[in-house]
């Protein structure tokens, strides 16, 4: 590697998914309803601001800005808003277009400023990043979807690195050994990656920030910079790189998502009041409120054998979350609960329910297969719950989503029966 001849430094991010659907919840306030639809723009303008405010070189984007299929100008005139106040301030922005912005889904009515260079979607294309004195710092090769839907393996079409280029990054939106949850468009693996012989990889398209390799070479998933509903839990944002004189690489995890989204599992075990119940999440979720950075809408899981189980399975839990919902609880942040799902046990001793030939060993017998078992057969069975409006809200379980619906469920059924006298 030649290393750059002064400090480097860039921002990588991706799956912006500008203007696509944000859950806003019962109960909250029309500001904070306001600025949950609006999150994704936000963060947008809170990378723009970083850039600025670290007076970056450039910044790289993998890949999704946009969602073609809602057809969202508006997102596309933010997009290029954005990109003329990097060139203000003499900002370049290399950018690959991904499954949700392929290259046929851009208008073409929206000329995106100089400063912003698209790369290809027929091969890869390298630039030569120069500063303003004209000398090279920085090599980009980059590759762009040119439909929603590419299986094929663009990592083995990227050139191998020149000795002559300086510090060298590979652009790709893609799936790196079928990524959980995700498409598997443009698959690769680690190898396909690191036989180019660049020095990082600015990955797209897993909304899960994470580092696959920490050098020769680092391979980083920016992650989405704003979490949109359950399934993008925790701190979102993007990364800011540094390459010193002599090589060395520093990568900075910067949040740029104003809302956060949380499971938070509370163990109620021994809780035999359900008004003292309450106030142990209160306490709970005030003291999460004062650690965040943001607002938090949070899906609260009850946990535990517990006297109160018959109770919260018969409505109580339904006007806990009334309660929550209309007085948030307060804090530094405001927290939101989304939902609150009991997963307590009644005092039942499961062992011996599962040893009996009645209804109730029958029930546990049915839910041990499920869970040790195939779930394809359940999951079809609820597919139609998923198949309507609500679609675009809600993503279809996993496997460990489904195993808790499933152990939910039994518990329901063995507390509801041994409630009704059976024993």
């Amino acid at each position: 590697m030649q290393p750059p001849s002064r400090l480097l430094r860039f921002v990588h991010t991706a799956d912006l998914h500008l203007g696509s659907r944000v859950i806003t919840l019962p109960g909250m306030d029309s500001q904070t309803s306001s600025g949950l639809t609006d999150a994704t723009y936000t963060a947008w303008q809170s990378i723009i601001d970083l850039c600025i405010r670290e007076a970056v070189d450039f910044l790289l984007i993998a890949g999704d800005v946009y969602d073609s299929a809602d057809r969202n100008i508006r997102a596309q005139l933010q997009f290029r808003d954005g990109l003329r106040q990097l060139e203000k301030h003499g900002i370049a922005a290399y950018i690959v277009h991904g499954n949700h912005d392929p290259a046929n889904a851009w208008s073409r009515s929206i000329q995106l400023p100089k400063n912003a260079h698209c790369f290809s979607s027929e091969e890869p294309e390298v630039i030569i990043h120069r500063d303003q004195d004209g000398t090279p710092i920085a090599a980009i090769a980059g590759m762009s979807f040119a439909t929603a839907h590419i299986r094929e393996n663009l990592a083995e079409r990227f050139p191998p690195r020149d000795r002559e280029w300086p510090f060298t990054i590979g652009l790709l939106h893609c799936s790196i050994g079928g990524a959980i949850g995700h498409e598997p468009y443009a698959p690769c693996s680690i190898d396909d990656l690191k036989v180019c012989g660049y020095e990082y990889w600015a990955l797209g398209h897993i909304h899960q920030p994470a580092m696959i390799a920490s050098g020769d070479p680092y391979i980083i998933y920016a992650g989405n910079p704003q979490g949109r509903d359950m399934g993008e839990t925790g701190d979102r944002g993007c990364r800011l790189v540094t390459v010193g004189p002599d090589g060395s690489v520093g990568i900075e995890p910067v949040r740029t998502g104003s809302y956060h989204w949380d499971l938070i599992e509370i163990d109620i075990s021994g809780a035999v009041d359900l008004g003292i119940l309450e106030e142990r999440i209160r306490e709970r979720l005030a003291a999460i409120s004062e650690e965040a950075g943001g607002p938090i809408i949070t899906r609260l899981i009850l946990t535990g054998v517990t006297p109160l189980h018959h109770e919260l399975a018969g409505g109580g839990i339904t006007a806990l979350a009334e309660r929550l919902t209309e007085d948030t609880p307060t804090g530094k942040h405001p927290v939101y609960p989304e939902r609150i799902i009991s997963r307590t046990t009644p005092r039942i001793n499961r062992e011996e329910i599962i040893a009996r030939d009645d209804i109730l060993g029958e029930i546990c017998k049915k839910s041990a297969g499920l869970l040790s078992g195939d779930k394809k057969e359940i999951t079809k069975a609820i597919a139609p719950l998923y198949i309507s409006y609500a679609r675009s809200y809600l993503n279809q379980p996993d496997d460990e989503e489904m195993c808790a619906i499933i152990e939910e469920a039994e518990a329901l059924l063995l507390s509801r029966l041994a409630a009704g006298g059976i024993e």
